[in-house]
């Protein structure tokens, strides 16, 4: 061996003493113990305080509700077909294979469209549904309108709900789902309910559709529609037909609705939906219009849209219940009449009755504001929410002409009417 390799281990020796750890002093272990249980605390302290401060604000972000909303629709300048009509175009001949696959088409249309429709049954305290009906969904026709993410809203009949202290929804694929009242209006008869959508199964969900709202403007005499619903006396009935008309009105109480007529027979206790040939919700039956003709006479989707916005976030339309008449230039001027809008009705136990408004009164300002016409009156309404105080001016025959008067109203809920 080398001189080299004797000596290593001799004059590095020191490298093998172990160096041994200084012993724990007890004092110093307890107030560091001490300092870590005391930080614990503390965290723990401002956890729970932070939690206590945040978890209402964290809870309303979860659970708030988004808002539903229903863009309103333009009115068309020109009838498409009337413009049509001045171009001289030879149409291709049709042919009875070209009928069979508009028949296809359109019942493509109709099954897609039924997705959206489903049947609603109410029972009162001493009522029981059979297992029949609960499987049929034998009851009034609903349609399934835009939802929010922890509903579904289903627009249906005031009718159909009258006096339950049970209700439930029928959907496609015939399962029943409890139901409750979100809002309704009376004025119209129409409610809207909601169904949980936790309580809906997967395979239920799969085979929904919320209807899609068209734009009842751009509906025109001739054009084709689809009837869906319980129409005819019965539950899942589908009809085609026609428009026959677009030009009628009707009055209801500080509304006017135009009314779409069709030459699809009816019930008159029937209740459904109808189509345009692009699967879209045009219109609904509603109490108002149903009884008076035998023929499918429904409103115009379009002229309630802010209604419905209104009920399917849980709002009450505006009410006040006067029923009135246009006032025209040429009335005005035959009948020596102030222009506004003639109150023929006032409706008992309303608003306006509360008020002081009489039969016979020419309404003509809402808090100022020029309301010659019934549209214009309702248009303002819809500004206010129920419980404000508004102003109305109008003017009464006295026995030397008519005065100006006024009334304070405060603006009812037309769920109750």
């Amino acid at each position: 061996m080398s001189m080299e390799n004797k000596e290593g281990p001799e004059k590095f020796s020191f490298l093998q003493e172990v160096i041994k750890e200084k012993p724990l002093n007890r004092k110093k272990l307890m107030h560091k113990a001490a300092g870590l249980a005391a930080a614990g605390i503390l965290f723990g302290a401002f956890a729970s305080i932070s939690f206590c401060v945040f978890q209402p604000w964290v809870d309303e972000q979860l659970n708030a509700e988004e808002e539903i909303t229903i863009p309103k629709d333009e009115e068309p300048e020109e009838h498409p077909q009337e413009a049509k009509a001045e171009e001289e175009e030879r149409e291709p001949e049709l042919t009875l294979e070209n009928f069979k696959e508009l028949e296809r088409a359109m019942y493509q249309v109709a099954a897609e469209a039924n997705k959206s429709i489903v049947s609603v049954t109410s029972a009162g305290e001493d009522d029981n549904w059979t297992e029949e009906e609960r499987k049929e969904g034998t009851g009034a026709c609903g349609v399934i309108m835009p939802s929010n993410s922890r509903e579904y809203l289903i627009l249906t009949m005031g009718s159909a709900i009258k006096d339950a202290e049970q209700i439930q929804v029928t959907f496609g694929d015939g399962v029943s789902y409890d139901a409750a009242v979100r809002k309704k209006d009376a004025v119209l008869g129409i409610a809207v309910l909601a169904v949980d959508r936790n309580q809906v199964s997967d395979s239920t969900k799969n085979q929904i559709q919320e209807a899609v709202l068209g734009n009842s403007n751009m509906t025109y005499k001739g054009d084709v529609v689809i009837a869906l619903g319980s129409l005819f006396g019965y539950s899942k009935g589908m009809g085609y037909g026609i428009i026959s008309s677009n030009k009628n009105t009707v009055s209801v109480a500080d509304r006017v609705y135009r009314l779409l007529d069709t030459d699809i027979p009816a019930s008159r206790q029937g209740s459904g939906v109808l189509f345009n040939i692009d699967g879209e919700v045009i219109t609904f039956a509603a109490e108002q219009v149903t009884d008076e003709s035998s023929t499918l006479r429904v409103l115009a989707v379009s002229d309630v849209k802010e209604e419905l916005e209104k009920l399917l976030n849980g709002n009450s339309v505006p009410y006040i219940g006067i029923v009135g008449t246009n006032v025209t230039d040429e009335i005005a001027e035959a009948q020596k009449l102030p222009k506004g809008i003639y109150v023929k009705e006032i409706e008992a136990d309303s608003p306006g009755m509360a008020a002081g408004v009489q039969c016979g009164d020419i309404i003509t300002a809402m808090d100022g504001d020029p309301v010659v016409t019934v549209k214009a009156l309702h248009n303002k309404l819809l500004t206010f929410q129920p419980g404000d105080e508004v102003k109305l001016s109008a003017k009464r025959l006295g026995s030397e002409g008519y005065v100006e008067i006024s009334y304070t109203v405060v603006i009812g809920g037309a769920e109750k009417k």
